[in-house]
């Protein structure tokens, strides 16, 4: 569960940290909370190549926290490398995100859960805003729960600071489906799109990933999986992600 995707960093790493996603890799959030006193370290890794020949690689683990059986705390740090063609390569630190997610209402099989929050500028080497900025987003996010299938439907937007060159306000939607084929196998898909960074453009860039959870035992999950870019997108990339997941309950 988090939020990623629409963060600002220069070139093809634009929409790294910003946008939200449910179980990993999935980027479309679910209402799903912790419960009171449970912990989720969700570790997520993205590699990525584009077609103009740029490389990128992304750690962005994610703690969260069930204050409430409904409200978790989350905080969802990033390292980041870059490489452009025949360029140098720049490693550091990228944009950190401190949200809140609430489920607010649900009616079996439907329930609804706004998540919103910051993104912090402790990013180095160019790789995100500049120090002292602060992006907000949030979003909107309705699970339907009807074994074995599950789907989640998201509505959101970025709030940029002035004077990036971005566009100030970004707006997204993405759904997901989801297969739980057995106790320890979950197939997935999820596709979204949003506005583009670029001011000047008005196509919305979208995704269409594809992946699989596994369950090793209860609380730990393996997960993989394999997004495209889609339509008018200044760059095509292609992203392979992989993930390991662990929930536990503090004493």
């Amino acid at each position: 569960m988090r939020l990623r995707r629409l963060a600002l960093i220069p070139g093809t790493l634009v929409l790294l940290a910003g946008a939200a996603h449910a179980a990993h890799p999935l980027q479309t959030e679910d209402t799903g909370t912790q419960g009171e006193g449970n912990v989720e370290l969700e570790n997520g890794l993205d590699r990525t190549r584009s077609a103009d020949g740029s490389r990128d690689f992304s750690w962005q683990p994610q703690l969260s926290y069930g204050l409430t059986p409904t409200l978790d705390l989350i905080v969802q740090p990033s390292w980041l490398t870059h490489r452009d063609p025949g360029g140098p390569v720049r490693r550091a630190a990228g944009d950190t995100n401190l949200d809140a997610k609430w489920r607010f209402w649900g009616s079996a099989p439907w329930s609804l859960a706004v998540r919103a929050g910051a993104t912090l500028a402790t990013s180095g080497q160019g790789l995100g805003m500049a120090h002292g900025r602060v992006a907000a987003h949030g979003l909107l996010a309705l699970t339907i729960d009807m074994a074995p299938f599950t789907t989640h439907v998201n509505v959101g937007f970025t709030q940029n600071p002035n004077d990036t060159g971005q566009r100030r306000s970004i707006a997204g939607a993405s759904a997901a489906w989801m297969w739980q084929v057995s106790d320890a196998l979950i197939l997935t898909v999820d596709g979204g799109a949003h506005a583009s960074p670029d001011p000047a453009r008005r196509a919305w860039p979208g995704m269409l990933l594809g992946g699989a959870i596994y369950t090793l035992r209860p609380g730990l999950d393996v997960d993989v999986g394999w997004q495209s870019s889609l339509g008018p997108a200044p760059v095509r990339t292609r992203d392979l992600l992989l993930g390991l997941t662990w929930r536990f309950s503090l004493p």
